[in-house]
C-alpha cells in the first residue's frame, strides 16, 4: 500500500525512487518517518527519531538501512532504525525493532545529558 499523497516527498538513492513522510506522531509521539519504494510495494523503513530529523538526513537513513540489511523490494514487516541528533559529534542511526525500549538510551552519556540540561 502506498504512502498517502499528502505531505509525501520524493528522494532518489542509487537511481531508485522512494517516497517518504514524516508522521504527526508515532509510537513515541515524536513523528516516525516512513519510507517506501515509490511503487508502493515492499517493506517500509521506519525511522524513530530522538530529536529532530532534517529532510537532508533522509538519504542517509536510507543508505544506513540498506547497508544494515533492509530489502525494500521484499514483502515483510517494517524495518526499524533509530535516529539521534543529540549524539556528539554528529547525528547517528541505530538498528532497533518496534518493540525495543527507547533505543537512544544506549547513546545518552553523562556528557550528553549535561549538554541537554539533564
Amino acid at each position: 500500500m502506498s504512502l498517502p499523497r499528502r505531505n509525501r516527498r520524493n528522494v532518489y538513492i542509487n537511481d531508485v525512487h522512494y517516497h517518504w513522510v514524516k508522521g504527526s506522531r508515532g509510537d513515541n509521539g515524536r513523528g516516525v518517518v516512513t519510507i517506501q519504494l515509490a511503487a508502493g510495494d515492499g517493506s517500509k523503513l521506519m525511522v524513530d527519531p530522538y530529536g529532530r530529523i532534517r529532510d537532508d538526513e533522509i538519504p542517509d537513513a536510507i543508505r544506513f538501512a540498506l547497508s544494515a540489511g533492509w530489502q525494500p523490494s521484499d514483502a515483510g514487516p517494517p524495518f526499524w532504525i533509530g535516529f539521534a541528533d543529540h549524539v556528539a559529534p554528529t547525528s547517528c542511526f541505530a538498528l532497533r525493532t518496534a518493540k525495543d525500549p527507547p533505543y537512544w538510551t544506549e547513546f545518552v552519556t553523562e556528557d550528553n545529558a549535561a549538554d541537554d540540561g539533564g
